[in-house]
């Protein structure tokens, strides 16, 4: 299931999708997060599997000094900062928004991807 508004996939923070403020209420498989997110944010660094092929298994983004990562080991997402997925998929899109002001390349594809700036 993805966010009707935006078509990002369905992670709800407070009742709200994570990436526009839509109502939401259900949650969305993981497996397909780093495909969209690398897709949309043009600063990410991306690993897929042996001989670069295949789903992407970790990415990471540098955002102001900041690094927030995410990768699958033994079936499981880990992310840094160690936190909640959707409270790490927000404080990513707050990084993002903080960038996107002085940066018009990131600004420009935040919002061609129907999200909310913080």
């Amino acid at each position: 299931m993805s966010c009707p508004v935006c078509s990002a996939p369905s992670f709800p923070l407070d009742g709200a999708c994570v990436f526009c403020h839509a109502p939401l209420s259900d949650l969305d498989d993981p497996a397909e997060l780093l495909d969209y997110l690398t897709e949309r944010i043009p600063v990410a660094h991306a690993k897929r599997g042996h001989l670069n092929r295949g789903p992407i298994t970790e990415v990471a983004f540098e955002l102001d000094g900041r690094t927030f990562r995410a990768r699958w080991k033994k079936e499981e997402l880990e992310l840094e900062p160690p936190v909640e997925l959707t409270a790490w998929l927000d404080l990513l899109l707050t990084r993002l928004s903080d960038s996107a002001a002085h940066n018009a390349d990131l600004r420009r594809s935040v919002l061609r991807s129907g999200w909310a700036l913080r």
